[in-house]
């Protein structure tokens, strides 16, 4: 098999081809409102720090929902669960753009849009990534991440250089309208699906069903309850090695590089002294680089994963700090270029084995564990990087970030061995 076609084998399946489409069409709506939304509350407020209390505070109250989500998603139709949150989704995005061509839109609207949309999220992203499992095969499922990862990185290079366009042109609410008109793609597909996307609890005490490899019998409950399911997935995170050093090298990304994308507007607008195109621009760049990112993890084979992981991990805090100090915009893009593939090529491959290291009865908890923690600590490290860059600068910011994300990184890869154990 050539590495082309090794990179595009999952959609061989009909209803992960479905869901893939779909997938384009609502990740583009998505983008295009979160270069708008940031740039909005940037420009109401023209401050770094309000930017970052407006991300800080949606994740905050938000992000506990994923915890049962994953619980949910554990028990529940995956696609029926989906189809809620994907329909229930449209609404507050309908809402910013009226209020935006309306001229009546204020900060605080955008803070409780994003509450409830966050809250949404949480529960539809453990759901999302689980159903994966039940679209290919486990073969399959890295190729299937990566394809939907290079997806979700091909929307960020395309929709925010259009979103910066449109709002040149006119102002935010389009790029707000089209998103919430695009989450009916996800919900059509969905409908025309032929899996279940089912993992609910047993509806028997267990008789002889367990398995090698599965939960000890004795820690597996018939009829759990929700609050149990959620106890059951951290203590399962908290004793396996390896599930735990993925967890955490995913949290340091999310606390400490991640935020990049939040503190683009700060650095496009004092450090390079550019408008909303050229902000654009900045972010589809990364956009770029992730698309190259999630197809390089689509077309990796399973034994170079740990090492790639491990290599990616060092490399990304350096790429960024070089962001962080570019003057120029040639400098800016090419940099983002290297944070697009350095991210998405691991954040995809964290989430690929951390889907791959779970069992199935475990997987949407594990995945909610993930949601919540790479949400959670995202947003706090935007708030306390816009503290920073409010007191000084956000090179400054972006720099202690990184430096300190090299060192603690450093230190899980030796701990954990991930390298031997995931080789």
């Amino acid at each position: 098999m050539t590495t082309l076609s090794r990179t595009f084998y999952a959609l061989r399946f009909r209803d992960f081809r479905l869901y893939w489409l779909a997938l384009a069409v609502s990740l583009l709506g998505s983008s295009f409102q979160t270069a708008a939304q940031d740039w909005l509350v940037y420009r109401l407020t023209n401050s770094p720090l309000i930017l970052g209390i407006a991300v800080f505070i949606p994740a905050v109250l938000a992000a506990p929902f994923s915890l049962v989500g994953g619980a949910l998603a554990d028990r529940l139709s995956r696609r029926h669960l989906i189809v809620f949150t994907q329909a229930s989704m449209m609404l507050p995005s309908l809402v910013l753009a009226w209020l935006i061509a309306s001229g009546q839109i204020q900060v605080w609207h955008v803070v409780v849009s994003s509450i409830v949309l966050g809250v949404l999220l949480s529960i539809d992203a453990p759901a999302r990534t689980a159903l994966l499992n039940d679209l290919v095969n486990d073969d399959d499922l890295g190729n299937a991440m990566g394809l939907s990862t290079a997806t979700y990185q091909a929307a960020r290079a395309v929709g925010p250089a259009l979103a910066g366009l449109l709002i040149s042109l006119q102002n935010e609410a389009l790029p707000f309208l089209i998103n919430g008109l695009s989450y009916g793609a996800m919900v059509l597909a969905l409908l025309l699906m032929q899996t279940q996307g089912t993992q609910p609890a047993p509806s028997l005490p267990w008789e002889g069903t367990w398995q090698e490899g599965s939960l000890p019998k004795e820690e597996v409950k018939a009829h759990p309850s929700l609050g149990a399911s959620v106890v059951e997935g951290y203590r399962f995170v908290w004793r396996d090695a390896t599930l735990l050093g993925l967890m955490i090298l995913l949290f340091l990304r999310g606390l400490l590089l991640m935020p990049y994308l939040r503190l683009t507007p700060v650095v496009a607008r004092e450090g390079l002294q550019t408008g909303p195109e050229t902000y654009g621009l900045l972010l589809s760049s990364a956009g770029l680089g992730a698309l190259l990112g999630g197809l390089f993890v689509a077309s990796t084979r399973g034994g170079r994963r740990g090492r790639v992981l491990t290599v990616g991990t060092l490399i990304a805090p350096l790429v960024l700090i070089l962001f962080a100090w570019s003057r120029s915009l040639p400098l800016a893009v090419l940099t983002l270029v290297g944070m697009g593939i350095s991210t998405a090529s691991l954040n995809t491959l964290n989430a690929t084995l951390l889907q791959l290291n779970a069992p199935n009865e475990m997987r949407g908890r594990v995945m909610g564990i993930a949601s919540i923690g790479f949400l959670g600590t995202t947003s706090l490290g935007a708030l306390v990087l816009s503290v920073i860059a409010e007191r000084s600068n956000a090179s400054v910011a972006l720099t202690s970030g990184a430096a300190l994300c090299l060192v603690l990184a450093l230190a899980v890869v030796v701990r954990f061995k991930i390298i031997r154990h995931l080789a």
